[in-house]
């Protein structure tokens, strides 16, 4: 895209008024809905290589509690005052990056508010959205962060090859419903997800085409694994942490690979949790275990988006979301991130495109 820097206004807002959600108190224990304030500001004025960009979706994820801690995990953390950080879906007003220009639609690193300033040069890159057949949520989902996260983490962290017996928890989140997908789209023998509840469970199998679902929050999860996974398990992407990783490591195959993406089990109240209790079995099964981060596949993110496109338009790969309308729900939503929450990405329509 060419353009002249500087380009004028492409909509007006006759009111001037830009809603925010700010970060009213840092939290305390699990999120809450007031731990935030809403307020009104004034349309925010792009400077030198800033882009405004007026919010359509907000993206919720998991990290974004890691967020509100002192630390900050591994972003910045949201300081009382600010607004909040979320991955969101926004349609360009004014611009002072000449790759970008008003009317295009993007996606990256927002914030809850009408208006935000944004830079391409942040730690992920700021996507122009193309012209598509699918919704345009779908950049927040399956082609977003969840959607790549699973992609990288099962082709490039586990490498899950055909005849493979695979176990993901959290199957019915955004990431680990599309890795469960993933890993049979990539040959896997058997894919085993776990998710809390009958109907979860269902859904995984059903809808998301795994091969068996285990319900964690009734039965023995143990029992479940030997049974399910006789052989042990060749790869598995650690949704959760705590008690089910610690079980984990009790199934794995020898030379087996653990992926860990997330810890749910911690409710991310802060940073500094207490490791594995059976890693040994990292020693006497000479087991992998890494980390994933997308920071580190920035260069890569087009690459995955296209094979990941490609598995979609094979019927490959079933693209659920869990969309909410409304810029006033915004905090309301966050804390379901760990209460239970309906299957797929977990999106806030709060405006359309001009």
């Amino acid at each position: 895209m060419n353009m002249e820097a500087g380009t004028s206004k492409m909509v007006s807002n006759a009111t001037g008024v830009n809603r925010q959600w700010l970060l009213a108190r840092r939290p305390m224990g699990a999120v809450k809905t007031d731990d935030f304030r809403l307020t009104e500001g004034e349309i925010p004025t792009p400077g030198a290589g800033d882009i405004l960009v007026r919010t359509l979706y907000f993206g919720f994820d998991a990290s974004q509690r890691i967020w509100l801690t002192d630390d900050g995990g591994y972003m910045p953390p949201i300081m009382p005052g600010d607004p909040m950080r979320c991955m969101g879906i926004g349609q360009v007003v004014r611009s002072n990056d000449a790759n970008y220009r008003p009317g295009d639609l993007v996606e990256g690193f927002m914030s809850w508010q009408d208006y935000v300033i944004v830079r391409s040069d942040g730690p992920m890159p700021l996507r122009c959205l193309p012209k598509a057949d699918y919704p345009i949520s779908w950049n927040l989902g399956v082609f977003g962060v969840g959607g790549l996260t699973a992609y990288f983490g099962i082709v490039d962290g586990l490498k899950v090859k055909g005849g493979e017996t695979v176990v993901v928890s959290a199957a019915t989140g955004a990431t680990g419903s599309l890795a469960g997908q993933i890993a049979k789209a990539m040959g896997a023998k058997k894919v085993i997800g776990t998710a809390g509840g009958p109907e979860k469970c269902k859904w995984v199998v059903e809808h998301a085409g795994y091969d068996a679902a285990i319900d964690y929050k009734n039965g023995d999860l143990s029992a479940q694994l030997s049974k399910l996974c006789p052989e042990g398990v060749d790869a598995y992407f650690d949704n959760v942490g705590g008690d089910m990783l610690d079980t984990l490591f009790l199934h794995m195959a020898p030379k087996g690979r653990i992926l860990i993406c997330g810890a749910m089990s911690s409710g991310y109240t802060d940073v500094k949790l207490q490791g594995p209790r059976n890693y040994m079995r990292i020693c006497t099964h000479q087991l992998t275990m890494q980390g994933i981060l997308l920071f580190f596949y920035r260069d890569q993110i087009a690459e995955g988006a296209a094979r990941l496109g490609q598995w979609v338009m094979e019927g490959k790969l079933l693209v659920e979301e869990d969309m909410h309308e409304g810029f006033e729900k915004a905090p309301s939503l966050l804390p379901t991130m760990f209460t239970g929450k309906a299957p797929g990405k977990l999106i806030l329509h709060v405006a359309d495109p001009a």
